[in-house]
């Protein structure tokens, strides 16, 4: 039988091994980029649209920081969930009795049947409040009546409610991240889940868990961009149509366009890219607004494009000797309160403008009195939500635990955020990703400021700076948790050189007494 030999393999050259062993390196570092990438793409998930698409979800969820997300939503959503059904039985009485709250409930359910927007007064055509919130909880009620859902106003709003507050503890935690990092994201994300007056405006008609909402949608839009290009048309439309909701809700949120233009600015470095972006924005507000505002040029032969409460909220607090919290629009420095409230809007705006430039010491005197009351406490959301129509009632311990709770969490967690103040302004303009995003949320955080102390001292007025209080003490925390850690860590390295240290000097110290006693024990031979 012929054996076959095997052919003999020839051994590779140099030349071969070298080109072969660089192809292992290239192909190696190869998939360590793809891996490092694979971690990029995933820190890039936590965005907007890894929310609203379901491949995104899937591969975000999975990760560690996705699963720490979901724990801290399924904790705010089932706390809100519980309040929510607990609260809400039952619709608003009275404006007299449940103020604000009735006039949403009622002005929804005047939509949701087909009867429009109407004064419960005068029963004659309104816009007195903005209509966004009443046309909102219009449609939810509409749904009830023409749907299988229930046609249980206090059960809808409440569900409304728990939709919109749950999210926006997701929108906390993605804002967050981009202007800052997970850490602060997650801690954020916590601090909002269990915020007890936030809780709590689940159980209310009022309007404030969905202006929250609507803010911080807008606001992730515009940081969850990649600030090192300028932002795309169809973000900026998008972005606008989204502000324009918001300020149907509330006004409040305008000064954010101040924010983009900044940040168009700085990736642009031109008048030219910040007029751009804002340009774009605006053009697609004024389009969102423009149904509203036609509608009561028709309806009041004037032009308002969202409210015509303004001029009572400028006019109220500015009389001389006023503490700058409610009163009547009826003192003698408003404009007459029998006046239809088309005209009286722009005259009370103009009284309270003419108070402040003949009383100018009066303003000064007033302004932080509106601040402090606006800023004083957090207890009254636990009071609207038990105050809603439902006529539930708390155990006086009970009640007055849980105030004490809410304003104690609110003062800690803005005490907090003066530190995270600090961090957000910290080299905001050196960082072309983040330095934006921070403009951005400084401008936000100042508006919602001003605007209200500019009105009068409503504790409401807070309530929608809660959740960025939140990221800024989020952030002071992540700062001194590090710093622990740090200072924890260097400890045992010191201490593990200097024993190093003393070990070796030591060491030498026994090396030159033997070599000294050797050249002592060498003389003396030689002298024998």
């Amino acid at each position: 039988m012929k054996v076959v030999e095997p052919a003999p393999v020839s051994k590779p050259s140099a030349a071969h091994r070298s080109e072969g062993t660089c192809r292992l390196i290239h192909d190696d570092r190869a998939r360590r980029g793809a891996r490092r990438g694979g971690a990029e793409l995933t820190e890039t998930r936590a965005t907007i649209v890894a929310v609203v698409l379901v491949d995104r979800v899937r591969r975000f969820v999975p990760t560690s920081h996705g699963r720490q997300l979901v724990l801290v939503v399924a904790v705010g959503g089932l706390l809100r969930l519980a309040w929510g059904l607990w609260a809400m039985r039952d619709t608003p009485e009275a404006w007299q009795i449940n103020g604000d709250q009735y006039s949403y409930w009622y002005f929804g359910n005047e939509i949701a049947n087909g009867r429009g927007y109407r004064s419960y007064i005068t029963g004659d055509v309104t816009s007195y409040y903005p209509v966004g919130y009443p046309a909102l909880l219009g449609v939810v009620y509409w749904l009830g009546l023409n749907t299988p859902l229930p046609a249980d106003h206090a059960l809808l709003t409440a569900g409304l409610h728990v939709v919109l507050a749950t999210t926006s503890i997701l929108l906390v935690y993605l804002i967050a991240r981009k202007v800052f990092d997970h850490h602060v994201g997650i801690v954020s994300a916590w601090i909002m889940a269990l915020f007890p007056s936030l809780i709590f405006g689940v159980g209310t008609y009022s309007v404030e868990t969905t202006f929250i909402f609507s803010a911080l949608v807008c606001v992730a839009i515009l940081v969850d961009h990649d600030w090192t290009q300028p932002m795309s048309r169809a973000r900026l439309i998008g972005f606008g149509a989204a502000l324009g909701c918001s300020i149907l809700v509330r006004p409040f949120l305008a000064p954010v366009l101040i924010g983009l233009a900044v940040a168009g600015w700085m990736v642009g470095r031109s008048w030219r890219s910040a007029l751009r972006h804002l340009g774009w924005a605006a053009i697609t507000l004024a389009l969102v607004l423009t149904p509203w505002t036609i509608r009561n040029e028709i309806r009041f032969d004037r032009f308002i494009p969202v409210s015509t409460n303004l001029g009572d909220g400028l006019c109220m607090s500015r009389f001389p000797g006023s503490d700058g919290g409610f009163s009547w629009a009826a003192h003698e420095y408003c404009a007459d309160p029998d006046l239809p409230e088309a005209e009286r809007n722009p005259a009370n705006t103009r009284a309270a403008i003419r108070f402040v430039l003949d009383h100018p010491d009066e303003e000064l005197r007033q302004i932080p009195q509106r601040f402090f009351k606006m800023m004083a406490n957090d207890r009254g959301t636990l009071a609207e939500s038990l105050g809603n129509g439902s006529r539930l009632a708390l155990p006086s311990g009970l009640r007055g635990a849980l105030d004490s709770v809410s304003d104690w969490y609110y003062h800690v967690t803005w005490v907090l955020a003066l530190g995270g103040l600090v961090l957000l302004a910290r080299g905001w303009r050196g960082d072309p990703v983040r330095g934006p995003r921070r403009a951005i949320v400084a401008v936000t955080v100042a508006g919602l400021v001003v605007i209200p102390v500019a009105l009068w001292g409503n504790p409401r007025f807070h309530t929608p700076l809660l959740p960025f209080i939140a990221m800024l003490a989020a952030a002071s925390i992540s700062w001194i948790t590090r710093r622990v850690r740090d200072a924890e860590t260097s400890a045992p390295s010191s201490s593990s050189t200097n024993e190093r240290t003393t070990g070796t000097s030591r060491s030498h110290e026994v090396v030159a007494a033997s070599r000294s006693g050797s050249r002592l024990d060498l003389r003396l031979g030689r002298s024998r």
